[in-house]
């Protein structure tokens, strides 16, 4: 989708301007999070990392460095959230036991 699309996405539920989803998606391209391509002028972007690794990152990330925990917390506890389904719960549980692993 172009900035202008995601913007007309998002615009009820964030009430951000224009020119903050533009500074986001910047900064989201930075850190290899998302795709750029131009065209026909426009920049199209696409998701580069997937929605349960971004979220197994954060948890993490959240749970060593703010909650300084040794490992994170089991998937279970995002059981009901809207924002994950049944498979992605397991992915996401498979995805912070390895990294509990890695440490």
């Amino acid at each position: 989708m172009s900035a202008r699309e995601i913007h007309g996405e998002i615009a009820d539920e964030f009430d951000w301007s224009y020119s903050t989803v533009r500074t986001v998606l910047e900064r989201m391209f930075d850190k290899g999070l998302i795709a750029k391509y131009p065209v026909d002028g426009v920049n199209i972007y696409e998701a580069e990392v997937g929605k349960v690794a971004i979220l197994g990152r954060m948890i993490a990330d959240f749970s060593k460095r703010v909650m300084e925990l040794d490992s994170a917390p089991a998937a279970a506890f995002f059981s009901d959230s809207k924002l994950l389904s049944e498979d992605e719960l397991t992915e996401l549980e498979a995805m912070l036991r390895d990294g509990e692993k890695k440490s």
